[in-house]
Order: structure tokens, then C-alpha cells, then sequence
């Protein structure tokens, strides 16, 4: 017998797919954050274990926010730049 699926489970997957398709631009913003933090790299942060997709951010990190850009901002680490929303913190992509 198939096992169902909530509703719920599906929509978070949902979302994470997005987040992971999306450039990092919310529909209200004139700036590409990605974009953005390639082309301006701050120095790397500190930060105890690599980061992944939905950590929440420590508040030691200082993050880069662009002028236009209220819903996002970013750091590097590695090398590469890890865009996070600023309403929680969480990571939404690494890399470029």
C-alpha cells in the first residue's frame, strides 16, 4: 500500500526547490543579490561547520547587504558567496 504524503511535506519541498532554482531576488528588489556578492567578495567568516541550505546564520556573522536589497544579504566563506534571507537568517544558496 502507498504511503501518503502530507500536504505539508509537500509544500516544504516545494519551497526548497524554489529557493534552491531561485537567483536570490524577491519580486519587490531591483538588485540581484548573487550577482551582487560576486562582484563584490567581503572576506570569509568563521563560522564552527561549513555551511548548508537552511542553517540559521550566527549573529558573529556580519552580512553584506546591498543597497536595494531588504530581503536578502549575503557573506563568504570558501571563497564563495552564501546568500541568506534576513528574515531568518536561514541560508538560501552557496555558491555562484
Amino acid at each position: 500500500m502507498p504511503t501518503k504524503i502530507p500536504r505539508l511535506a509537500i509544500a516544504a519541498l516545494f519551497s526548497l526547490q524554489a529557493a534552491l532554482l531561485s537567483p536570490a531576488i524577491a519580486a519587490d528588489e531591483s538588485v540581484n543579490v548573487l550577482q551582487y556578492a560576486l562582484a563584490h567578495p567581503t572576506d570569509n567568516a568563521s563560522l564552527r561547520a561549513p555551511p548548508a541550505l537552511g542553517d540559521s546564520v550566527p549573529g558573529s556573522v556580519k552580512l553584506q547587504q546591498p543597497k536595494g536589497s531588504k530581503a536578502f544579504a549575503y557573506f563568504y566563506y570558501a571563497g564563495q558567496p552564501v546568500i541568506v534571507d534576513m528574515k531568518t537568517r536561514s541560508i538560501v544558496r552557496i555558491g555562484g
